[in-house]
């Protein structure tokens, strides 16, 4: 019993001092994070610096908040927008959300793409030492994008020269021009349009029911009054009741007459009294108020827009996005038009060759040359031009070599064949023609005897050699190629043999020849060069080595050690023997073997009857005996290479009488 509470006071006694031990011992420290993200101002110090120094901080970037625009970038900088565009900005900004859905947005900040609105235009996004964060104050800032020339010219529009919110809203507006109210609301603001002096400078009619900027311009004017840079003599000289009723009836503003008769009581028809042929839609059916402002406008013959933006809200299909536009199109369409009637078809001005080389002079000089394009000489420039703009400068209503091909069928057929010259295969025509005119035949670019020349100009310095080939030596390159397109190799008129044959015919006498040599029979440029070369007949090398270049086995006997050849072979001169061409004998030889040999060597003479053994052999086939080329020297006589025993001994009378 003692030793049981014994054991139990020592297991007690244990617990108790483990525990007070446990208590001095300090806790485990907490080992730390291997990676802490920093804060974004730790590296851009400068940054925040000036952000901190401008008279007006963005609440973000003031609470040291950069993570709710920006996201982390790493080392690598980059400005990673937590959204894009306006979005962002409506997370806080979220009344401008609401005004810019409820109107049109002020165009200045409408982003590149068209999808939404870039703040950013006229806020610093971080700091600035404007009210509102605005990158200028006023109208400077509105001046950045604005020409400040068209609102401080002449008579300026008071608002104009102190703040343009006093008449637009720089946000949006469901008004035109992003204005604050209605035109006439906005006026009545400052002028009391009902004021009998306000009333009588406008000969007495009740303004106060019209649209101000009919007449007058908001910003700034050259003329009196901020009138309109182009105004109706009328309105100028206070004659309203010229168009209008009486001010004092109850329809003031009706016209006197209906358009186009009120209009034309001043305005004489144009042209020949209206009777050209082809007649504007608007002013055919009168209605001038289509285009033309009666009162007072910014544009020239008072237009109610921009002419080219005019015209473009009725031939929208004449503008092609991303092509060069053709200077007067992009200008004035009345450089060629007539905007109201015209003899001549699309109411050009004047005839449609006449008109175009009325600018382009240096091209009209050409039709003063031999040969002429066959549109150009009738002047119809549309039938290769687009006159309002094109993928280029030249305004071509296709490419090459399409647009050669609406006319040239023929050729585009043609040049499908199995060889065809670079300039055609890259479709450049305009390599070796011109478009419009030539002193050239076939509009070439320059006489055919240097137009090949101007590429093929390696070639030029042989063509002078005096062993050329006349054709090549003066430029008459067609004469053997066609410079488009053929079936045959190197554009070759014909194949093989009847190229040359065409102008060389007496060489070949045809079928009453007994041997004809090869090359002759499938192509003369296997011996002759068909430009020039230094040995004659144009050969492509010397007699011998063009020879053996082909009969191999020969040349190889004639290498051989102790090789006795037969002298003209020696000496190159295969044509002493041989024909290069035909032969009414065998083998191309000059004449019949007998005669051939009896040139060179008189078998009638004591010694060669001599060395025969005293036999007459002026009758005899001497290729029986001996070789014509080559044989062995230790056997002499050029003997063939297996000789009938008796005769080597000279016995001849064993076998002759």
């Amino acid at each position: 019993m003692k030793r049981n509470l014994f054991c139990i006071i020592s297991i007690l006694f244990g617990i108790a001092l483990f525990s007070v031990l446990s208590s001095c011992t300090p806790p485990p420290r907490k080992r730390p994070a291997r990676f802490t993200p920093k804060a974004c101002v730790e590296c851009h110090v400068q940054e925040q610096k000036a952000f901190a120094a401008a008279k007006v901080v963005h609440a973000p970037v003031k609470a040291g908040k950069c993570e709710e625009c920006h996201q982390r970038h790493g080392l690598v900088g980059a400005v990673i927008l937590t959204e894009n565009s306006a979005r962002l900005c409506y997370t806080c900004h979220e009344e401008q959300k609401t005004r810019f859905a409820q109107g049109k947005p002020h165009t200045a900040l409408v982003d590149a793409g068209g999808q939404g609105v870039s703040c950013t235009r006229c806020h610093d996004p971080h700091a600035a030492e404007q009210k509102g964060l605005l990158k200028k104050t006023g109208n400077a800032l509105c001046f950045s994008c604005h020409e400040p020339a068209l609102f401080t010219q002449g008579e300026t529009h008071i608002p104009s020269t102190e703040d343009c919110q006093t008449c637009h809203d720089p946000h949006a507006s469901s008004e035109p021009d992003v204005l604050v109210r209605p035109v006439r609301e906005l006026c009545r603001e400052c002028h009391d349009l009902q004021d009998p002096q306000l009333r009588q400078s406008h000969g007495g009619y009740p303004v106060q029911e019209t649209n101000c900027t009919g007449c007058h311009t908001p910003h700034a004017s050259t003329g009196p009054k901020l009138i309109r840079k182009h105004a109706h003599p009328p309105m100028t000289q206070m004659g309203c009741d010229n168009c209008h009723l009486d001010p004092q009836s109850s329809t003031p503003f009706q016209t006197v007459a209906r358009t186009p008769d009120l209009c034309l009581s001043c305005h004489q028809e144009p042209g020949e009294g209206g009777k050209e042929e082809v007649i504007h839609a608007p002013f055919q059916t009168g209605d001038c108020l289509l285009c033309h402002d009666p009162h007072a406008t910014d544009f020239p013959g008072q237009l109610v827009s921009q002419e080219k933006t005019m015209c473009l809200s009725c031939h929208a299909d004449l503008e092609k996005e991303g092509d060069v536009p053709h200077p007067p199109a992009a200008e004035r369409c009345t450089t060629c038009h007539n905007p109201h009637a015209s003899s001549q078809g699309s109411l050009l001005r004047r005839a449609e060759g006449e008109l175009c080389l009325s600018c382009h002079k240096d091209t009209g000089a050409e039709l003063e040359y031999r040969n002429l394009h066959p549109p150009f000489a009738g002047q119809e420039c549309t039938a290769c031009h687009d006159p309002h703009g094109g993928k280029d400068k030249t305004f071509l209503v296709s490419s090459f070599p399409a647009l050669c091909y609406s006319c040239h069928q023929d050729k585009e057929e043609e040049f499908t064949r199995v060889t065809i010259h670079q300039p055609v295969a890259a479709g450049e025509c305009k390599r070796c023609h011109l478009p419009h005119a030539s002193q050239a035949e076939s509009l070439l670019v320059s006489e055919p005897e240097t137009l090949c020349f101007t590429c093929h100009a390696g070639m030029r310095s042989r063509s002078q050699e005096e062993t050329a080939h006349p054709p090549f030596q003066e430029g008459e390159c067609r004469l053997c190629h066609l410079p488009h397109a053929s079936d045959t190799p190197r554009l070759v008129t014909a194949t093989g043999t009847s190229l040359c044959l065409d102008c060389h015919g007496d060489l070949l006498q045809g079928e009453s020849m007994q041997s004809v040599h090869a090359p002759v029979k499938q192509d003369c440029t296997a011996c002759h060069d068909p430009h020039e070369s230094p040995v004659g007949a144009q050969l492509k090398q010397r007699e011998q080595e063009l020879c053996l270049s082909c009969h191999a086995s020969l040349a190889g006997r004639m290498k051989q050690p102790g090789a006795l050849v037969h002298a003209p072979a020696a000496q190159g001169e295969c044509t002493v023997c041989h024909q290069p061409h035909e032969s009414p004998e065998p083998h191309l030889l000059q004449a019949s073997l007998s005669e051939l040999c009896a040139m060179c060597h008189d078998e009638t003479e004591p010694q060669a009857v001599k060395a025969h053994g005293g036999f007459q052999v002026q009758d005899t086939l001497c290729t029986s005996c001996h070789t014509p080329h080559v044989a062995q020297e230790e056997k002499g006589g050029l003997f063939h290479p297996v000789v009938h025993k008796p005769f080597a001994g000279k016995v001849c009378e064993a076998c002759h009488k």
